[in-house]
């Protein structure tokens, strides 16, 4: 299993089993595309490895475990319209991992994308995380730490997955059969962010998504207030897009206001556009854009029409340009 760049995250879990000190518990976290999955993948693979050198890739259990196959690798299952992880499967985890290894001396639990997890689902895993058998070991994937509560947070080890180097993600997307010169223009919207390049080529969700943002940003640059409001509108017309496209607006407005203090700063698929609305907004005015798309954000779930979430942020939005 190739791991790109996040050399951090891997080391850790070298030098833990490597001195025989590994934790029982970890959160590996950062935006999407950024290989969380991957990493929780590969901290399993060396946790079930056969051999000395782990992972080796090569044993019976490197090869189950690869192909998800392995008896004692278990992905809790998501549950409901949010995708988060039921009371009942928690317990049913928590009963399971009392019953000791199929075919390792090791078991693990995977979360992935815990994101919505509720705070009874944590609670109920608690007692588990703070005290669990010698042999089980859980493994979560999130955006955010915080998603987690204070308790849990205490009892895992954190770590936060990042982009990597240009020239790493560059020799990953060409590692896929990707031509140079596309991968190099991919890479100019997202960076290292491998996942989110390689979702970028092929998907059409996504570029539709990427070019909205683009639209969008250029109208609030140029005070058209009609196009911004067309563009926002056309993207409530699916929820999925929607929700896609002011995550990306709200990075492109966080570049906005660090470029003001540090040009070169870019997270988002829209860097011209941001260093645009740097130079023609306030400090304020980029807070104030930041806290209007996180808002409408907020309120994608509460059963408001999204249509109407639109047609306030452009509100908003005309509203902050003033300041």
């Amino acid at each position: 299993m190739k791991i790109y760049g996040n050399d951090l995250i891997t080391g850790t879990f070298q030098n833990m089993l490597r001195n025989g000190r590994m934790a029982h518990s970890f959160l590996i976290y950062g935006e999407k595309g950024l290989g969380k999955k991957t990493m929780a993948d590969y901290l399993a693979l060396m946790l079930v490895c056969e051999r000395d050198s782990k992972p080796c890739g090569e044993c019976r259990s490197c090869r189950n475990a690869a192909s998800h196959a392995h008896p004692d690798i278990i992905y809790a299952e998501h549950s409901g319209k949010l995708g988060g992880f039921s009371v009942e499967t928690i317990r049913s985890i928590c009963s399971d991992a009392y019953i000791r290894p199929n075919d390792s001396d090791k078991k693990v639990y995977i979360f992935t994308d815990a994101d919505n997890i509720t705070v009874s689902a944590q609670n109920s895993l608690l007692k588990l995380i703070e005290e669990p058998p010698p042999y089980a070991y859980f493994i979560f994937t999130a955006s955010d730490k915080y998603i987690f509560l204070e308790t849990i947070r205490s009892r895992v080890i954190s770590l936060g997955a990042s982009e990597v180097r240009p020239d790493i993600a560059l020799e990953a997307l060409c590692g896929q059969g990707i031509p140079e010169s596309e991968a190099d223009s991919v890479l100019k919207l997202f960076g290292g962010n491998i996942g989110k390049c390689l979702e970028y080529i092929g998907s059409d969700e996504l570029r539709s998504t990427v070019d909205l943002t683009k639209k969008i940003t250029d109208c609030i640059i140029n005070r058209d207030e009609y196009g911004t409001l067309k563009h926002l509108t056309e993207a409530a017309s699916e929820k999925n897009i929607f929700r896609s496209v002011l995550l990306m607006l709200d990075k492109v407005m966080r570049d906005s206001l660090a470029m003001k203090y540090s040009p070169q700063s870019s997270v988002s698929c829209c860097a011209d556009g941001a260093r645009l609305l740097s130079e023609s907004l306030t400090v304020l005015g980029c807070i104030s854009l930041h806290r209007a798309v996180t808002g409408s954000y907020s309120l994608i779930d509460k059963n408001v029409n999204i249509k109407l979430i639109a047609s306030a942020l452009c509100g908003q939005i005309s509203e902050c340009r003033q300041l």
